[in-house]
C-alpha cells in the first residue's frame, strides 16, 4: 500500500472512531434528577442527628478529662474544632449533645 492509501486509510479509521464516540457517548444534556422532598428531609433530620451524636461525644471527652460539661467547657471544645469538621454541625444541636444530659 502507498503512503497515500496508508495516510487515506488512518483518516477513515480516525474519523470512524470520533463518529463512534459521539454517537455511544451518553447524552450530556440530561440533567440529574432533583431529590425528592423526602430524601431532602431525611438528609436535615441526618444532620441533625450526627450534630447532636457529636456534641455527646464531646461531652464524653470533657468527662474523661475530670471536668464536668457545661457552658464553657462545650463552648471551649467548639473553638477548638476545625472549620472543617464544624462545617457539618449544626451548632444548637451539637451544644444541647454537649452541654444537656440525656434524659432516661
Amino acid at each position: 500500500m502507498s503512503t497515500r492509501g496508508k495516510a487515506v486509510a488512518t483518516a477513515i479509521v480516525c474519523a470512524a472512531s470520533v463518529v463512534g464516540t459521539i454517537l455511544l457517548w451518553p447524552a450530556s444534556h440530561s440533567a440529574p434528577a432533583a431529590p425528592t422532598s423526602e430524601q431532602i428531609k431525611a438528609s436535615a433530620q441526618a444532620r441533625l442527628d450526627m450534630s447532636l451524636e457529636a456534641g455527646r461525644t464531646a461531652r464524653e471527652m470533657i468527662r474523661a478529662t475530670g471536668q464536668t460539661p457545661g457552658d464553657e467547657s462545650c463552648q471551649a471544645a467548639w473553638d477548638n474544632m476545625l472549620p472543617e469538621e464544624q462545617q457539618d454541625l449544626r451548632y444548637a444541636m451539637w451544644r444541647q449533645g454537649c452541654a444537656d444530659d440525656p434524659t432516661p
